[in-house]
């Protein structure tokens, strides 16, 4: 009920001088604002740095501040609210309208609405497996946002991306979280997988796939056992709440999201030549 005194607001220093706790009650201040805001105050010089006083940076500043919002939230409440996601949205709208005019506005609807169908596509495919969405509604208005900003190319390298990102991260929790519960297949599910990526490796480096038939043949071997994987970890993924309650166990894919969009931003056309040169 203490009204804040003006020097208790400035980032990364009140931490300091507040020695980590409330300058009335002395409860302990939790390490997540100083953070968040260095993390923040970093991203800000890096973006200035990169685009230097243009309307790109203003529109990039407004874009991270939602995205570490929208990261922070997914990580501690598994939840994006679409406020945030559609301010995200109109801003990379917004941001092409300026910058290209109506066929940059055009071009990032386009990118817009390939995400969204994108995600949304991927997304439902947990019904297949376990009943229930793979991932959250917030997710894919989240790629709605990047092909907003970005358009459906580099939506779909944020994509991959993201999926990268979030496999080195989740393949380690799930690992101990199957074990830890009993969930073999689960267990079997991420070893299988390691094992295909060794054994993907080993056969790329042999001269086994130099005819086209080879080639079909692994890849529906590859295709076979991603999809055999996948469905043993969507099978485990529930969880019973306190109301005994099945639900679905899912960790937060938007902080995935948006460090691939960092990695668009600063990357953009390195990433559009990589693309084109592994496609030609």
């Amino acid at each position: 009920g203490n009204k804040l005194k003006w020097w208790m607001n400035i980032p990364l220093l009140s931490y300091v001088l507040l020695k980590g706790k409330c300058g009335f009650c002395k409860a302990k201040i939790s390490l997540q604002y100083p953070i968040v805001e260095l993390f923040t105050g970093i991203i800000f010089a890096l973006i200035f740095y990169a685009f230097g006083i243009s309307f790109e940076t203003l529109f990039y500043l407004v874009a991270v501040s939602l995205i570490i919002v929208m990261s922070v939230c997914d990580i501690k409440e598994q939840v994006i609210f679409d406020l945030h996601a559609y301010i995200f949205i109109a801003a990379g709208l917004i941001c092409n309208l300026v910058t290209g005019g109506l066929n940059g506005l055009l071009y990032g609807a386009v990118g817009g609405i390939a995400g969204f169908v994108l995600y949304e596509i991927l997304a439902r495919t947990g019904y297949i497996f376990a009943k229930e969405r793979a991932f959250g509604e917030g997710d894919s208005l989240i790629a709605a946002g990047i092909g907003a900003f970005f358009g459906w190319k580099l939506m779909l390298i944020s994509a991959f991306l993201s999926l990268i990102i979030m496999t080195v991260f989740t393949v380690p929790y799930f690992l101990i979280y199957a074990y830890k519960m009993g969930k073999k297949r689960s267990c079997a599910a991420i070893i299988t997988g390691i094992l295909l990526i060794a054994l993907t490796y080993l056969i790329s480096k042999t001269n086994l796939l130099d005819t086209y038939e080879s080639i079909i043949i692994f890849l529906l071997f590859v295709i076979a056992i991603t999809v055999w994987c996948i469905k043993q970890l969507l099978s485990d993924m529930h969880k019973k709440d306190e109301n005994g309650k099945t639900s679905f166990c899912m960790l937060p894919f938007g902080p995935a999201m948006g460090v691939s969009f960092l990695i668009v931003m600063f990357f953009a056309q390195w990433l559009e030549k990589a693309a084109a040169s592994c496609l030609l």
